[in-house]
């Protein structure tokens, strides 16, 4: 599958790759040059692989209320939530952001393209509320703007004031060139900036007009390294459906205090019984890039195994996602084998940079 905007990545010549079907760029130039282009000023990436889905009707709050686990029925106009969807195990089928249209009656749910056909899936079978599912992936592309001269290239191609929004908010607008536009103050890395739904037409000129203006084209390697810099974690490597958010220390997407919702009674009982791993964040103190599956050891016991793992662009070693036995706390040292080598690591919360560079 092709986004809208693939010719434009033709044009640019990206290293282009399969990303569960769809055909993404891996990079333009490089992904160090990309990554720090964010981090200091303006990268653009096409995430119009992403999926959405819109939920309306009467009985459109009340539906997620029950599906999610986030306080849906509070949530105003113009409000965007990270939240969960989970099987009654309390696995996370899939994260996602959910957009308040209108209260109580039409909200945008933005999902991994990965998991879109599954989660619809989902949604349809646990809708016994009679609420109305459109997947609506069609009729959307999606650009994210990140970096902190976001706001000044909004300004000079969109007129739109960035801080008319907060973040985790959105506003709807019409433009005489591009159509409707939904801006979102949200992102995958931790840099600031939007992430923009607008018509598949309307694509390709907002995206010229992007980069006249001095944003960077960034591929999904750069995605990657920003979002593991920030500690966020990826579905399908640090999320699953055999984890918990309790698990991946992602409880504040989590309201166990309102009405019960799918996979409450499996998050209440692992409360209550204690959890036995977690996801942390990892420094690495040797030279040596930790990757997904290296297998984590404290006292020659093995204690943990990373998902995620990298060059930190930033810091110029390596960095981790991974779960390690719960007894485990930040600041401990611990050895992850890479190979036939084993390296020095340290447990470290993140971020492990800066959002943004001078």
């Amino acid at each position: 599958m092709k986004t809208p905007l693939h010719h434009e990545h033709e044009k640019l010549h990206a290293k282009m790759v399969d990303f569960h079907g769809w055909e993404m760029p891996v990079w333009y130039t490089g992904i160090k040059e990309e990554h720090m282009a964010v981090r200091r000023h303006a990268g653009l990436f096409d995430v119009s692989h992403m999926g959405e889905i819109e939920v309306k009707g009467e009985m459109a709050a009340p539906y997620l209320e029950h599906l999610l686990t986030r306080d849906i029925t509070s949530m105003n106009q113009g409000q965007a939530l990270y939240t969960f969807l989970l099987n009654e195990r309390g696995g996370i089928i899939d994260d996602l952001f959910i957009y308040c249209m209108e209260p109580g009656s039409r909200y945008l749910l933005c999902v991994n393209s990965a998991n879109k056909d599954k989660d619809y899936d989902w949604m349809v079978a646990q809708n016994t509320k009679g609420a109305i599912i459109e997947d609506m992936s069609d009729l959307y592309a999606m650009i994210a703007l990140q970096g902190p001269a976001s706001g000044q290239i909004l300004k000079t191609c969109l007129a739109f004031n960035l801080a008319l929004i907060n973040p985790h908010t959105f506003a709807v607008i019409d433009t005489k060139d591009y159509g409707g536009l939904i801006i979102s103050r949200t992102g995958y890395t931790g840099a600031g900036g939007v992430e923009i739904f607008l018509s598949p037409q309307a694509a390709s000129p907002l995206w010229q007009s992007f980069l006249a203006s001095g944003a960077t084209p960034c591929g999904l390697g750069a995605r990657d390294t920003l979002r593991l810099e920030m500690g966020y974690p990826l579905h399908g490597n640090d999320i699953t459906e055999a984890v918990t958010p309790l698990e991946a220390g992602l409880s504040f997407a989590v309201d166990l205090k309102k009405d019960d919702f799918i996979g409450k009674q499996a998050l209440l009982d692992q409360q209550r019984l204690g959890i036995k791993r977690r996801l942390v964040g990892m420094e690495v103190l040797d030279r040596g890039i930790p990757r997904e599956g290296c297998t984590c050891f404290k006292n020659d016991h093995e204690v943990g195994i990373i998902t995620s793992g990298n060059i930190s662009p930033v810091r110029g070693s390596g960095i981790a996602l991974g779960y390690v036995d719960g007894f485990i706390k930040e600041g401990d040292g611990l050895f992850i084998r890479v190979r036939d080598k084993l390296l020095r690591s340290r447990i470290k919360r993140p971020p492990f940079v800066n959002g943004t560079l001078p």
